[in-house]
């Protein structure tokens, strides 16, 4: 059992580095690309979140429980490999993008002053969240608290506000062509995201920065990621301590808890402490697209929270909701069969991998003059840094909507003024 154990784990490491091989053999990018800068920036944190967080457990990384959690997690990224080898040469993959409208073209000499919009929106939702929970001064007293215990019942101003920054952020890297211009602007937005306090948003926003670095083609990828990036890591582990009263390596490794809390459950179902939810789980996940300033008597307990809640009894309603492995809602409701039908009919690969090829390979996201409408929205889900994120599908739609809205709002402003 011992070598299976260590092929499993392997193979994980594989899955971590397999976008280096697709984005240079399916895609024929260079070396240097937006994917492989992606996947290297997250790199540690995976490495963490797969090894350090079970190697702290005294069952250590050769529990066979700990093994079955990282096996499914295999298994969902193996079958989406698979999808995604065989599907990429089919040219209807190629021609999805297509079916967004064109929406115009946009020139890029518009896009500071859209920016600019969407931050001054940034700042009117960030102060209608602090206002609602106790004041600027209080939230930015301890910003990391704020951030776990202040955003429920306030999740829409705390998601318009990530989202706005993000907008305003794309826009401004798309602009200018200067990379150092770029980087002392860049300064703005991590102290803008670092109010939010997400280490995880952090990490997101300095990925951003280093696709727009390449974008421009002035200074070496390379050499900015070797001097940038431990200092974003230092920035991380500060917003990390931030509300701890001392600072315990032991506490960091215990952050990374996925995997361990994953193998706990598949422990309890394997020695039948815990039984199948049938369908509960993914059924009362649509829970998630209704905000509860608009329905007050929104459970607290639905979909994945009801392990948490198993777990970790009055975890969701008091926010602290630790995050299990990929696989685990799907294995909790269906078993293993869940996982395989969730993971074969899962589009969101093959629908990442045409964007992908639209925007690099057709080198709509490198045009310097300006983008269409359809590219924005694409390069928006693609790279814009944490866009999308507690908006489903149907709210993103309607948010992308609005934002085309005051894109033309912005036009007319600036046509008018020249």
């Amino acid at each position: 059992m011992v070598l299976l154990y260590f092929f499993n784990l392997i193979v994980a490491v594989f899955i971590l580095l397999a976008p280096f091989w697709w984005s240079r053999n399916l895609l024929k990018l260079d070396k240097w690309n937006p994917i492989n800068i992606i996947t290297l920036c997250y790199l540690p944190v995976q490495i963490f979140r797969l090894f350090v967080g079970q190697l702290i457990r005294d069952e250590g990384l050769m529990d066979p429980y700990y093994n079955f959690a990282v096996f499914i997690t295999n298994l969902r990224e193996c079958i989406s490999l698979l999808l995604l080898y065989f599907t990429s040469r089919l040219k209807i993959i190629h021609k999805i993008p297509i079916i967004l409208p064109k929406l115009g073209f946009i020139r890029i000499s518009y896009f500071p002053l859209i920016s600019k919009l969407f931050f001054v929106f940034f700042i009117i939702t960030f102060l209608m969240l602090a206002i609602k929970t106790g004041g600027v001064v209080d939230w930015l007293s301890n910003i990391r608290s704020s951030y776990m215990l202040k955003r429920d019942g306030n999740g829409l101003y705390y998601a318009a506000a990530i989202n706005f920054l993000s907008i305003s952020f794309f826009f401004a890297g798309i602009a200018i062509k200067d990379s150092l211009k770029f980087s002392l602007l860049s300064l703005l937005y991590y102290g803008a995201v670092y109010i939010l306090g997400s280490k995880g948003y952090l990490l997101n926003f300095f990925i951003f920065y280093i696709i727009i670095i390449w974008r421009q083609r002035n200074i070496s990828v390379g050499w900015v990621l070797i001097f940038f990036m431990p200092l974003l890591f230092i920035l991380i582990l500060y917003n990390f301590y931030s509300n701890h009263d001392y600072i315990e390596l032991v506490t960091l490794f215990e952050y990374f808890d996925h995997y361990p809390i994953s193998a706990l459950y598949y422990k309890d179902y394997f020695e039948n402490a815990i039984s199948l939810y049938n369908g509960e789980i993914f059924f009362t996940s649509f829970w998630h697209y209704v905000p509860r300033q608009f329905f007050p008597e929104k459970p607290y307990v639905y979909g994945i929270l009801y392990l948490v809640e198993f777990y970790f009894p009055g975890g969701p309603e008091s926010g602290n909701t630790p995050s299990f492995t990929d696989g685990v809602s799907h294995f909790a409701d269906f078993g293993i069969f869940g996982v395989l039908f969730f993971s074969i009919f899962n589009p969101i690969p093959i629908l990442y991998f045409s964007a992908l090829r639209y925007a690099l390979l057709n080198n709509y996201f490198l045009q310097m003059n300006g983008m269409s409408g359809r590219t924005i929205i694409i390069c928006l889900l693609l790279f814009a840094p944490m866009f999308g994120v507690f908006l489903p599908i149907l709210y993103l739609i309607i948010f992308l909507f609005i934002i085309f809205i005051f894109i033309r709002i912005s036009i007319l402003l600036k046509n008018s003024i020249n």
